[in-house]
């Protein structure tokens, strides 16, 4: 794949979340009708201010990483490859095992007392947005694994 297309996917994949982002915003200080409840948007106790900062940092990260492959350089070095990329296979499983569960959680498959049914669990819509988190960062992976590919 190409440097363009490696670009295009992380701007989609960024976008995506960047909507998250601005969604969750939008409900929590003007409260509008046409998105999700503020606690749907919710999937841990996190605060709402911490959270609405890691995640600038994180749309951050992910505009200077789209910004490099477009140029292509590369976004880390060799030795972190195989790490980032079992952080984002490991993070991607982690995931959707917890979709997976809540579905069965909320539909009371295991029981409406069970682990499956708690509140993590049943959080699809942040559960959806570490999913593309996840794809980032498996992007980003497969993009600096091609780009050493072509270097050597």
């Amino acid at each position: 794949m190409s440097d363009d297309r490696f670009a295009a996917a992380s701007l989609a994949l960024g976008l995506a979340f960047l909507a998250r982002v601005a969604g969750q915003a939008a409900q929590r200080w003007w409260g509008v009708s046409f998105l999700p409840s503020q606690d749907a948007w919710q999937g841990s106790s996190l605060p709402f201010p911490a959270l609405f900062v890691s995640q600038l940092v994180i749309l951050v990260i992910i505009a200077v990483a789209t910004l490099r492959i477009r140029a292509g350089r590369n976004l880390f070095g060799r030795r972190w490859m195989t790490s980032v990329a079992w952080f984002g296979i490991l993070y991607f499983v982690v995931m959707s095992a917890r979709l997976v569960l809540g579905f069965g959680g909320s539909a009371g498959v295991f029981g409406e007392d069970s682990f499956a049914a708690r509140r993590w669990f049943t959080a699809y819509l942040p559960t959806v947005f570490h999913l593309v988190l996840a794809g980032e960062v498996l992007l980003f992976a497969a993009y600096q694994r091609a780009r050493l590919r072509q270097t050597s």
